[in-house]
C-alpha cells in the first residue's frame, strides 16, 4: 500500500477538546476569583472608612492635648482618648493594607488566567487552521494521485513527465504551508 495515499489520523480533535476543557477550567476560576475580588474590596471600603476616623479623632484629641500641655497635668481622659485612636487607627491601616495586598495578589491571578485564557483561544485557531490546511494538502493530494493516476491508467497517450511534475507541486505546496506555518501565517 501506498503511503501517501493513506491519509494521517486525525488526532486534531483530541488537541481541541483539551484545549476546550482547559478554557473551561480557567473560565471557572475566573468567574470564582472575580467574585473573589469583589468581596475584599467591599470588605476593604469600611476599613479605609474607618481608618479616615480614627485618624480625624486621633488629630482633634492631640490638637486638645496639645493646648492641656501648658496646663500642670493634662487630662488623663484625653490622654487615653489619644491613646486610643492612635491604636485604632494603626490597627485599622494594618487590616487595610492586608486586604490591599490580598487584592493585588487576586488581581494577579486574574492577569494570569487572562494570559493563559488568550494563549488557549490563539491556540485553538492554530490549530484549527493547521488542521484545515491538513485537511486541504490531503485533498490536493488525493486530487494528484488521481490525476497522475488516470493519465497512467488511460494509456493512449503517456505523459511519462506529468507524475513527476504533479509531484514536485504537491512538494512545493507542502513546503509552502510549512513555510507559512513557521512564518505564523
Amino acid at each position: 500500500m501506498n503511503r501517501q495515499s493513506v491519509p494521517p489520523p486525525d488526532n486534531y480533535e483530541e488537541f481541541l477538546s483539551r484545549l476546550d476543557a482547559a478554557t473551561t477550567n480557567l473560565s471557572t476560576r475566573a468567574v470564582a476569583l472575580e467574585k473573589a475580588i469583589t468581596a475584599v474590596t467591599l470588605l476593604l471600603e469600611p476599613y479605609e472608612s474607618a481608618v479616615r476616623k480614627w485618624e480625624r479623632r486621633r488629630i482633634y484629641v492631640g490638637e486638645h492635648l496639645d493646648r492641656s500641655a501648658g496646663t500642670p497635668q493634662p487630662s488623663a481622659s484625653l490622654t487615653d482618648l489619644h491613646d486610643t485612636a492612635v491604636k485604632m487607627e494603626a490597627m485599622l491601616r494594618a487590616r487595610t493594607r492586608r486586604l490591599a495586598e490580598k487584592i493585588g495578589v487576586m488581581q494577579g491571578r486574574r492577569t494570569a488566567i487572562d494570559k493563559s485564557l488568550l494563549e488557549l483561544e490563539m491556540s485553538k485557531i492554530k490549530l484549527a487552521s493547521s488542521r484545515m490546511l491538513a485537511q486541504d494538502r490531503a485533498k490536493l493530494g488525493s486530487i494528484l494521485s488521481e490525476l497522475a493516476g488516470a493519465t497512467q491508467a488511460a494509456g493512449t497517450v503517456s505523459d511519462v513527465g506529468l507524475y513527476g511534475d504533479l509531484r514536485q507541486a504537491r512538494e512545493a505546496v507542502v513546503l509552502a504551508e510549512a513555510l507559512m506555518d513557521v512564518k505564523g501565517h
